[in-house]
């Protein structure tokens, strides 16, 4: 299931945004997860930072988790 909410990824620690990541209930809680990260069961994303502050999060394949928000991997 897609998530409604940000959070954060149950593998890597990152910031999952909002219908970027995979949730599942795991005994009485939900836990997000990135899409990459979920497929290798480890942490598989790379948080970039902007001078100007904002976050970027990159799956070691080189594409945004949010892919294609800014154009930056096209």
């Amino acid at each position: 299931m897609v998530n409604k909410y940000k959070g954060s990824c149950s593998y890597c620690g990152g910031t999952v945004p909002v219908n970027g990541g995979n949730l599942r209930k795991v005994g009485r809680k939900w836990q997000v997860s990135h899409l990459s990260c979920e497929a290798a069961k480890s942490p598989q994303v790379i948080v970039t930072t902007f001078n100007s502050g904002e976050s970027v999060w990159v799956n070691s394949g080189g594409r945004c988790e949010d892919a294609p928000c800014c154009g930056c991997c096209s």
